[in-house]
């Protein structure tokens, strides 16, 4: 009877051991992103805002015929142009903040200028 005590001691110091490095290993890889440290666009940044555009492109123009041309490349070069407008932390404010009907043109201008760069309706 001792020994099947032991072993149950033993396999919940293991379960513990186990849960203790899963979690440091979640902290010490969730502080060392450098995007976010280093306040700079990263590639799922950018990836996410081509996806975006060219999901916005292809619905409001390609529905029923296909598009003649790839709008990647135009979609990239509106991630540049957005980086040059948009610094990094309203981008992130913005990605992380639901948007709501009772928020003032304030906080709204940041998401509009996001938005009209990546459908291309800023010219």
């Amino acid at each position: 009877m001792k020994d099947v005590r032991d072993r149950m001691r033993l396999l919940k110091y293991l379960i513990a051991a186990l849960f203790v490095l899963t979690a440091m290993a979640y902290l010490w890889t969730s502080m060392k992103r450098p995007h976010e440290t280093a306040g700079e666009y990263s590639q799922f940044d950018k990836e996410r805002a081509v996806i975006t555009c060219m999901t916005a492109a292809y619905a409001t123009h390609y529905m029923d015929d296909p598009a003649e041309t790839d709008m990647f490349s135009e979609c990239e070069s509106r991630f540049e142009k957005l980086k040059a407008t948009l610094p990094y932390a309203e981008y992130v404010r913005i990605q992380q903040t639901p948007v709501s009907a009772d928020v003032g043109p304030d906080q709204m201008q940041p998401y509009e200028i996001f938005l009209k760069i990546m459908t291309g309706t800023d010219r």
